[in-house]
């Protein structure tokens, strides 16, 4: 069973390594258990997190054969999502075999973009978009101004690896990085994609693949999050 008294938790944004990411760490106390080096520290229990021997971010300057460092649960950068790999959920697979036939989930009832005109997601009309939206000029995409929207023309099966990861963490701002195939927090100092932040949309709606956070917290797995377990908000 994962200790709750024994760690001290991270909440998500600051990262204190380049490849795992966490943020401050709370003031240790006397539960908190004290470590030499990741060794010493006990198991999370959740698959989630990875347990991790570190200083507080306010204290890095520490002579570690004077002070302990601390444990922290931080989020495992170690979650595949390459789509060949066997271990991925077959759902994934099913998805990534409809793309290769067109991919129906990207055109409901027959509505393509060329149907539609500029509506979220789709290229504008005349250069132009539906009332209340705006062109992204760098994807030639109606959007809401946010820069975080994205289609599938371009952009086809992100959804789906993106929805994976969201559904091992049990949270929305996961996605996959697929220059690594690597689930990672997204940042939206990087391209979609790879690791930025962002979702496609379908003749004007977010795409099915995704769930929505109250779904997405219901359907959570955790602490047994695994790749079987990868839930979808629409089937292939």
């Amino acid at each position: 069973m994962f200790r709750f008294r024994t760690f001290a938790f991270m909440a998500l944004g600051l990262a204190i390594s380049s490849t795992v990411s966490c943020s401050a760490i709370f003031a240790p106390k006397d539960d908190v258990q004290r470590c030499g080096s990741g060794s010493d520290c006990d198991s999370t229990g959740d698959n989630r997190y990875i347990a991790q021997c570190v200083f507080d971010p306010d204290n890095l300057d520490l002579d570690t054969s004077k002070v302990e460092k601390i444990c922290v649960a931080a989020f495992s950068s170690n979650v595949g999502c390459d789509p060949e790999s066997s271990l991925m959920n077959e759902q994934v697979g099913m998805f990534f075999a409809e793309l290769e036939g067109g991919g129906p989930f990207y055109s409901p009832m027959g509505m393509t973009c060329a149907d539609l005109g500029g509506v979220k997601g789709c290229p504008p009309v005349g250069g132009a978009c539906v009332a209340g939206l705006e062109l992204d000029v760098d994807t030639n995409i109606c959007g809401d101004g946010s820069g975080t929207v994205y289609s599938p023309s371009t952009y086809g099966g992100q959804d789906v690896l993106d929805q994976y990861c969201r559904s091992f963490f049990c949270d929305e701002s996961f996605v996959c990085d697929t220059d690594v195939s690597k689930c990672v927090l997204c940042d939206p100092d990087k391209p979609f994609g790879e690791g930025g932040c962002g979702e496609l949309y379908v003749a004007g709606e977010k795409s099915c693949i995704y769930q929505d956070a109250d779904t997405l917290k219901s359907a959570c797995a955790a602490p047994d999050s695994n790749s079987e377990a990868a839930e979808f908000g629409c089937e292939p």
